[in-house]
């Protein structure tokens, strides 16, 4: 059975609302339980800090899964569907991830997506395959076939490998014959 998420629309992505238990000395926040219905078992996490300004990706996993949570500030996700096997293939979704009110999202591999970061930032994400640069397919967070409305102004922080990234119809090629370069 393929499961949409209510807050994408996106088949297989998941949104997992996680609880916050506060009081005088700060919070705890489960990020991750196993049986949790998210179709991912981590075998790696990594955490990332961003700087206000920055834009990661667009990226796609042709063969892993991606979950993620913000630990401090604001993560604006983009996702865009590849899949044509997929019910929502070529649809694209944006979601507000901020820490104060915690969720995590679940990716499946053939979803592409990118994060803008309007505020200093850590995100926290698992992988269910052990990182692997070929497995990462991207381009250029501004093409207009992603149908993404990213709100980072005239001149967002890119990484290298993400200004010199290939256009949308270049990766859509690439993931589609399963290549990972």
């Amino acid at each position: 059975m393929t499961i949409m998420s209510e807050e994408t629309g996106l088949a297989g992505v998941r949104v997992v609302p996680l609880t916050a238990h506060a009081d005088e000395r700060g919070q705890f926040v489960e990020v991750f339980r196993d049986e949790w219905d998210t179709d991912l078992r981590p075998v790696q996490w990594n955490a990332v800090r961003s700087h206000a300004g920055v834009m990661r990706g667009v990226h796609v996993h042709v063969s892993h899964h991606d979950y993620l949570t913000v630990l401090a500030g604001t993560l604006v996700l983009g996702l865009h569907d590849l899949r044509p096997e997929s019910p929502s293939a070529g649809l694209s979704s944006m979601l507000t991830i901020d820490a104060a009110a915690p969720v995590a999202v679940a990716i499946p591999p053939g979803v592409g997506h990118g994060f803008w970061f309007p505020e200093p930032s850590v995100h926290l994400y698992g992988v269910d395959r052990y990182w692997n640069v070929a497995d990462e397919l991207g381009c250029r967070y501004d093409e207009p076939a992603l149908g993404l409305d990213w709100p980072v102004g005239a001149d967002p922080l890119l990484s290298e490998r993400d200004r010199v990234a290939p256009d949308y119809a270049t990766m859509r090629a690439a993931y589609l014959t399963g290549s990972t370069r």
